[in-house]
C-alpha cells in the first residue's frame, strides 16, 4: 500500500500531485498541505496538525465534506509531517511519498529528509518529491532509471562514511570509500538505461536533481 503525505511547502506542478493522489491508498495532509489539495478539487483521507497554516476557506471545505481532522496543540513534540508519518506507519503501508515538505525553512526541510531514515529502519520505502529533486535514503542495492538532464548524488550519512559500487554511471566505482562530509559523490550521471547503486557499508542519501 502507498501513502501520500502533502505538506504546506512549495508544489509547482499540480498535475504531478493529481497523479500521486489518484494512485495512493491513503492521502494525508500535514496541516497547510490541505490548501494544495483543495486547490485541485481533491479531498484527503485525513488532515493532521495544529491547523495554523490552513486557509479559512480550506478549513470550511474540509468540514463541509466531513474530512477527518486530527487537531494537535501548537506546542507539541513532533512536527505535523512526523505525525502524518506515524499515522501511516500504523496503517502498515509499504511506501510513503512526501511532497510539499521542502521550502524556505531549511530546518524543516532537513528534518523531513532525515525522516526518511526512520522509514528505512522500519522497512518502508520512502521518497521526497519536489520540483527538481527526488530524495531517497538507502543502505542496500538501489536502481534508478535514466532521466535525461538529471544528476545523481550519493551522500553518506554515517561518520564512518560508506562503501559504494556504482554501475551504469559516467563515474563508476567498485566498493569504493565515500567519506562522510566529502563532496566525492556529487553530480554523477546515469549513462546506461539504468544506474545501479549498491551500498556495501553505511547509509546514504540518494538525490536525483535537475538544474
Amino acid at each position: 500500500m502507498i501513502g501520500l503525505i502533502i505538506g504546506s511547502g512549495e508544489i509547482k506542478n499540480y498535475n504531478v500531485l493529481i497523479d500521486l493522489a489518484k494512485t495512493a491508498d491513503y492521502v494525508i495532509c500535514a496541516d497547510g498541505g490541505a490548501n494544495h489539495l483543495i486547490n485541485i478539487g481533491i479531498n484527503p483521507d485525513l488532515v493532521v496538525g495544529d491547523l495554523d497554516s490552513i486557509d479559512e476557506n480550506t478549513l470550511k471545505n474540509l468540514k463541509e465534506t466531513n474530512v477527518e481532522i486530527n487537531k494537535f496543540p501548537k506546542e507539541k513534540d513532533y512536527t505535523d509531517t512526523e505525525l502524518a508519518i506515524k499515522y501511516l506507519m500504523d496503517k502498515k503501508v509499504d511506501k510513503i511519498i512526501l511532497v510539499g515538505v521542502t521550502g524556505s525553512r531549511f530546518d524543516h526541510t532537513l528534518a523531513n529528509i532525515f525522516l526518511l531514515r526512520r522509514l528505512l529502519e522500519k522497512g518502508i520505502e520512502g521518497q521526497i518529491l519536489s520540483h527538481k529533486n527526488t530524495i531517497y535514503i538507502t543502505d542496500k542495492k538501489f536502481v534508478l532509471e535514466k532521466e535525461e538532464g538529471y544528476f545523481v548524488s550519493i551522500i553518506p550519512l554515517n561518520d564512518e562514511g560508506a562503501v559504494v559500487t556504482l554501475k551504469g554511471f559516467k563515474y563508476e566505482t567498485d566498493k569504493e570509500e565515500f567519506s562522510f562530509s566529502s563532496t566525492y559523490g556529487i553530480s554523477n550521471k546515469i549513462i546506461e538505461k539504468r544506474g545501479i547503486i549498491e551500498i556495501h557499508k553505511g547509509t546514504c542519501l540518494v538525490i536525483v536533481s535537475k538544474d
